[in-house]
């Protein structure tokens, strides 16, 4: 949360979707229920699973980015167990566009998984 001011919601899940911890930044109002958020992680687990049974052929996957109108979801593996997801606002509902935005959020958490402290 604290890497860029647009994170609007981060969670670890389990492979099955099941929520192991969450964080939100102060101040923003959820779009979903918690209800409609436990669904959505489950099924974005579930697409993750089917890209795991391609990995042999194309590679592990890296990460991958969900746009709607008003957030963007990225999601990336924790190890070969969980996901991470993290929100952030779209360009038109982000509290602060000019402070980093998707690119960077991507490259930061793919710096920290790599355990690479050069890169962090």
């Amino acid at each position: 949360m604290d890497s860029d001011v647009n994170i609007r919601h981060s969670a670890i899940t389990d492979n099955d979707g099941n929520i192991l911890a969450t964080s939100h930044r102060e101040g923003i109002t959820n779009y979903l229920s918690p209800e409609e958020t436990a669904a959505s992680l489950k099924r974005a687990s579930v697409a993750w699973k089917g890209r795991k049974e391609l990995a042999p052929k194309i590679g592990q996957g890296l990460y991958a980015v969900a746009t709607f109108e008003k957030i963007t979801r990225m999601t990336f593996p924790l190890g070969d167990d969980n996901l991470i997801f993290v929100s952030m606002g779209s360009d038109t509902v982000r509290t602060d566009v000019h402070e980093g935005g998707q690119k960077q959020i991507i490259e930061h958490v793919l710096n920290i998984l790599s355990k690479d402290p050069t890169k962090q």
